[in-house]
């Protein structure tokens, strides 16, 4: 546990999270460490930290720079899991375990950068995000496929809770033509998910 959260550290302190600010993405020296606190055992760091992933890094329709580390840190976390069992109320007020939470961001993430959310933006800027080869875009759209190895991982979660959010975030990750030999297993999946699903709000 202490070397996962070692590693966890690390990859934080690796990251000039406080570079230079630009009109979009306001420098936020603080963001190291309220990520930091998504891999403590303390409910109210691991709340803020969740809080911060939802205000600072996604704004539709910009994707700020700073979203690209923010993702591998979360897949890291749902690698690792250092704290496996914590159960805590986002900022939205649901009760679930922190996986699903990250799951959830990360369903969040893969969406911000879609073909539709990319036809979206250029309505409202005039330009393309992915016309710029050093584009955040370009960088979350070639994490995908790790993107989807992780929700995948947690399709069988004894949570229901957390099979919930990795399907959603498997649904939208296989949209992508490179991803689209999984259809079929996510497919399956949802269908399994709904058959055995009792709650109403979950199923709808």
């Amino acid at each position: 546990m202490a070397g996962e959260r070692a590693d966890l550290s690390n990859l934080l302190a690796g990251i000039d999270w406080a570079g230079p600010a630009d009109e979009y993405w306001p420098s936020h020296a603080g963001t190291q460490a309220l990520l930091h606190g998504l891999a403590t055992d303390d409910p109210q760091s691991v709340t803020l930290g969740l809080s911060h992933l939802w205000t600072a890094f996604i704004e539709y329709p910009n994707v700020f720079p700073p979203a690209a580390p923010a993702v591998r840190y979360v897949l890291a976390l749902l690698h690792l899991q250092p704290n496996v069992e914590m159960v805590i109320r986002s900022p939205s007020g649901r009760l679930r375990p922190l996986r699903a939470h990250l799951l959830t961001w990360l369903w969040a993430a893969a969406n911000a950068v879609s073909d539709v959310n990319e036809r979206e933006f250029v309505e409202l800027a005039g330009y393309s995000p992915l016309a710029y080869p050093s584009s955040v875009w370009h960088t979350i759209r070639q994490l995908r496929p790790r993107m989807y190895d992780t929700a995948a991982a947690f399709l069988d979660d004894p949570h229901p809770g957390v099979r919930q959010e990795a399907i959603a975030a498997a649904v939208v990750l296989v949209r992508v033509p490179e991803l689209a030999v999984h259809r079929q297993r996510i497919a399956a999946a949802a269908r399994d998910f709904l058959d055995a699903c009792t709650d109403p709000m979950r199923r709808r």
